[in-house]
């Protein structure tokens, strides 16, 4: 039931391109910034995304020469919340 291996394998060695998009140029800091830490989630034990693990991003910002002036940081806690809102409510936490 379902799909064979061959199709599996088929459908693992296409190259998907993804759609390009603009991003207005007073957010890519935040967007640099975000992409950086993306991975640095604080997480419970049942799955629940509490937000990112601030300690890790201050390393990451100390780290990577982002300037992150406080109109960076607020749109970088922008879409910090609103990926939070979006991986909860995905799982149903």
């Amino acid at each position: 039931m379902g799909a064979s291996e061959d199709e599996l394998e088929q459908l693992l060695d296409q190259e998907v391109e993804p759609e390009p998009f603009e991003v207005m140029p007073e957010n890519w800091d935040a967007i640099q910034l975000y992409l950086s830490v993306y991975g640095q989630f604080t997480i419970s034990e049942n799955g629940h995304v509490f937000g990112f693990n601030f300690a890790a991003v201050d390393v990451d910002i100390d780290r990577s020469g982002i300037e992150v002036t406080p109109q960076t940081w607020q749109r970088f806690k922008i879409l910090a919340h609103h990926t939070v809102h979006t991986l909860n409510q995905r799982d149903g936490k």
